[in-house]
């Protein structure tokens, strides 16, 4: 449990050095993090115990997300996060409030394989995402419900 304390230290911390200055918008970091902690969650599963991981994305997630990971993402995602040293994952803007009130968010992702070297030298991946995202009234926050674009994850 820890480590999963650490990847959402760091994910916590990377949010705000990497928020876009050029995106003007609103931002209640309070109410949306518990999305860029699931985000960062999913592509660094550092955590030694693979339900502890699992409970700790679900947190953030709406029921059906959970199912929906569970069901079609963990396996692949815990398998490819298994060599990630670390990542990070910032919010860049709304894209669209759809007629439920849930949005699409664009959110940015780094993700640092680890390699025996310094840091600079691993292979990484930078891209973009896009989010499925509704406001649970009840927890005054965010949480994540799908990935709909990101690394690994192609929704049809």
């Amino acid at each position: 449990m820890k480590s999963i304390k650490v990847a959402i230290t760091f994910a916590l911390l990377t949010a705000f050095a990497l928020a876009v200055p050029a995106q003007a918008r609103s931002i209640d970091f309070q109410k949306e993090r518990q999305v860029i902690e699931a985000i960062s969650l999913m592509y660094a599963p550092i955590a030694n115990n693979h339900s502890d991981w699992q409970s700790a994305i679900c947190q953030r997630m709406t029921a059906g997300g959970c199912r929906y990971f569970n069901d079609r993402l963990e396996s692949m995602l815990w398998k490819t996060g298994q060599d990630v040293a670390l990542d990070s994952a910032a919010l860049v803007e709304v894209v669209a409030t759809l007629d439920d009130g849930s949005q699409v968010w664009k959110a940015n992702v780094s993700i640092y394989k680890a390699c025996g070297e310094v840091l600079k030298k691993c292979p990484s991946i930078q891209s973009d995402l896009y989010l499925h995202v509704v406001y649970d009234e009840a927890q005054n926050k965010w949480l994540l419900n799908r990935a709909l674009y990101a690394p690994y994850i192609k929704e049809k």
